[in-house]
């Protein structure tokens, strides 16, 4: 439920206590009162059901037109109950209004304002004040579906602006503004949720952390407008590489980090070679000639590499930074020791399941001693 809808919910059970309240102060309306009070009973269960209860995605779309429709109705039996158009009550149709044009969109505050007039109208002529009908009551039911229309239009506004800043600063904590991808606030909680998943399904899952080589040379060659482009241009190559399951994020200034639900080291590793490849063929134009990067990335399976967040940023952080170590443009992590291979290297006993592959291999594998990057899967 938006902050939006709780303050509707909290306005409309205000409204109920408020009219019970004064009902029970004033004695004017001793002929109906026992009416009046089932119906603040009735509105106020309908309120819980509706704005507690009842999922909005049951009455789909329109769940807020029915909610102010009916809201409507008990407004008009209280104002009938209270003595019609001079009824103190008539305020309710205000609020009802302010309601709707700041809580929904599109059409529906102008739906809503058209049937709270109607039923004033219809009530105003109907049971209109002690005055009887005439030109200053009509002058008065005028004035007030025209403050009704006003009121709308202006709630309408209004909420429409909070709303769309709302939904930019959403888009600001989740998305990062320069490729599109998603925010390390936004990984940190898809990180979150997976660890939680996968330990009710049994089902681990892995993560990549990629950095791109040398990009500091070219922002003090070709200024960061260049480095931008880089980046921006890497941004899309993973979007492009990576399955609508993954989740890619812009970890920092020119770090990506994969999340790969449901996939074990070597499918992780498969990933991770066609994004190094893929970048590495990226080609940016520049007013001097070309430039090409390549990535250094860190590979760590859960849980192998780490039971929570934070030990699993810490190893593949880890990993990523001995890429860099051992020469970049490789990837370095735990795969199967089976997709090892035979190659020879300097790894140690228990560790053949560790690889780093760079580009001049070929595909031959080379062990290192990564071990405390997690054990092989």
């Amino acid at each position: 439920m938006s902050a939006i809808d709780r303050v509707v919910r909290l306005v409309s059970l205000v409204f109920i206590a408020t009219t019970g309240l004064a009902v029970a102060i004033s004695g004017r309306f001793t002929s109906f009162e026992s009416a009046i009070y089932l119906l603040l009973a009735a509105a106020t269960i309908a309120v819980v059901i509706a704005r507690v209860l009842l999922p909005p995605a049951l009455l789909g779309r329109t769940h807020r037109v029915v909610q102010a429709s009916g809201a409507i109705g008990v407004v008009t039996a209280l104002v009938v109950l209270s003595g019609g158009a001079g009824s103190p009550f008539v305020l309710g149709y205000f609020v009802i209004v302010a309601a709707a044009a700041l809580s929904s969109e599109d059409v529906a505050p102008a739906v809503v304002a058209i049937f709270a007039s109607l039923a004033y109208l219809l009530v105003a002529a109907i049971m209109p004040s002690s005055e009887g009908l005439n030109t200053a009551v009509v002058a008065e039911a005028g004035f007030n579906v025209a403050a009704l229309g006003l009121l709308a239009y202006i709630a309408t506004v209004v909420g429409g602006q909070q709303r769309r800043a709302r939904e930019a600063a959403l888009r600001l904590a989740r998305f990062d503004p320069l490729t599109g991808l998603y925010t390390r606030h936004f990984l940190y909680s898809a990180i979150e949720r997976e660890i939680g998943r996968a330990a009710r399904t049994g089902r681990g899952f892995c993560l990549l952390m990629l950095d791109l080589d040398d990009l500091k040379k070219v922002n003090d060659t070709h200024g960061h407008p260049v480095g931008d482009r880089i980046i921006r241009g890497v941004g899309e190559v993973i979007r492009r590489s990576v399955r609508e399951s993954d989740l890619a994020a812009r970890y920092g200034g020119d770090e990506f980090v994969v999340v790969l639900p449901e996939t074990d080291s070597i499918g992780a590793f498969t990933v991770a070679s066609k994004l190094r490849a893929d970048v590495a063929a990226l080609v940016l134009r520049h007013d001097t000639g070309t430039i090409q990067t390549s990535i250094s990335a860190g590979l760590v399976c859960h849980p192998e590499g780490g039971a929570t967040l934070e030990q699993l940023m810490a190893t593949v952080d880890a990993a990523m930074y001995e890429s860099k170590r051992l020469g970049k443009d490789r990837i370095v992590g735990p795969v199967a020791a089976s997709d090892a291979g035979a190659g020879t290297g300097n790894g140690e006993a228990g560790n053949a399941g560790a690889r780093d592959t760079n580009a001049g291999d070929s595909g031959a594998a080379s062990k290192v001693d990564l071990g405390r990057f997690g054990s092989p899967v």
